[in-house]
């Protein structure tokens, strides 16, 4: 009996210290998983569907590319938000651009959204075949994103009424599929592995706003600014950037409230100081802002080109001139 016993105590005296071990394993933590910044190799410089290069900048520690193009294998929906120019729209194309098939898509379906955009904008709709008098089914950038399994870019999406929004909801979140009421013969779609939604907006634009339901199905909203630096190394003039980027400064500081010149307004200045001359381009610029801006933003602009009135057609030409 005391054999048996020593072997039992034995064997228990065994187990209790796998089970501690067990627990010591399970109070240690796990090892860090590499970062996802070394993990995302960058996708680098692409040419957008109009030919323009994009110049790809970081969000967080990763490639804005490389992010959107991870955040869509994962089917994590990403909301863009910030001012007019700053690249909202060119940094989708460019995420997507390699994967454009000739003569089917560019990598990806737009809709550009306005106050009158309803759910037939984005499924399609009957139309009337001219030859025929007949009337045939069009499908919309949203039928046609699943049906080429590519993401959708929903562009000024605070624009458009939420009530209308709501057709991409079921899509969004876990469900995944598609019924279109408004043609009963079409089958229930369901998105594929390289389907997600790129949602673009001023969220200071008059009449913005998306309902809490479509903020929550964006996974990442992230804010788009203008980056100066690529600017500068792209031709705009540092003058301009300087004024671009005090204004900023005082916007933080609640000093100042108006418009703010961004990339695509500085590099039309470029554009147009190269071509006419850097007055005919501050004058161009001073009427571009808006009008309720404009005295505040040319008496920043002075400091650095001096008092220009803003573009405006004067009398007729000398005949000496024609």
């Amino acid at each position: 009996m005391s054999t048996i016993t020593n072997q039992m105590k034995q064997r228990g005296l065994a187990e209790l210290k796998d089970v501690e071990r067990r627990r010591t394993q399970r109070r240690s933590p796990a090892p860090a998983p590499a970062s996802l910044s070394t993990a995302l190799p960058p996708v680098g410089p692409q040419t957008r569907p109009n030919g323009q290069l994009y110049h790809p900048r970081m969000v967080g520690d990763l490639e804005d590319l490389a992010f959107l193009r991870d955040a869509r294998s994962h089917r994590e929906h990403v909301l863009l938000v910030g001012p007019p120019g700053t690249g909202k729209t060119a940094l989708s194309e460019a995420a997507f651009v390699q994967d454009a098939v000739q003569g089917q898509h560019n990598g990806l379906e737009t809709i550009v959204g306005t106050a009158d955009t309803d759910v037939s904008d984005f499924v399609g709709t009957f139309v009337q075949n001219p030859t025929t008098g007949g009337f045939e089914w069009v499908s919309g950038p949203l039928i046609r994103s699943i049906e080429n399994d590519v993401p959708l870019l929903v562009d000024e999406i605070a624009l458009i009424d939420p009530r209308e929004l709501t057709v991409l909801y079921a899509l969004m979140d876990g469900r995944g599929e598609l019924h279109v009421t408004q043609n009963p013969t079409l089958p229930l779609l369901k998105v594929g592995p390289n389907w997600f939604v790129v949602g673009a907006c001023n969220p200071d634009v008059p009449g913005a706003n998306l309902s809490d339901a479509l903020l929550s199905r964006f996974h990442h909203h992230v804010e788009v600014t203008t980056d100066w630096d690529l600017a500068a190394d792209l031709g705009v003039p540092l003058d301009l950037i300087n004024v671009a980027k005090n204004l900023d400064s005082r916007r933080q500081q609640e000093t100042y409230e108006g418009w703010i010149p961004q990339l695509r307004d500085a590099l039309a200045f470029a554009g147009t100081s190269r071509r006419y001359g850097q007055d005919f381009a501050v004058a161009s610029l001073l009427r571009k802002c808006p009008s309720q801006d404009r005295t505040e933003f040319a008496e920043a602009m002075k400091d650095k080109f001096g008092e220009i009135a803003p573009l405006a057609l004067g009398t007729r030409v000398p005949a000496g001139r024609r």
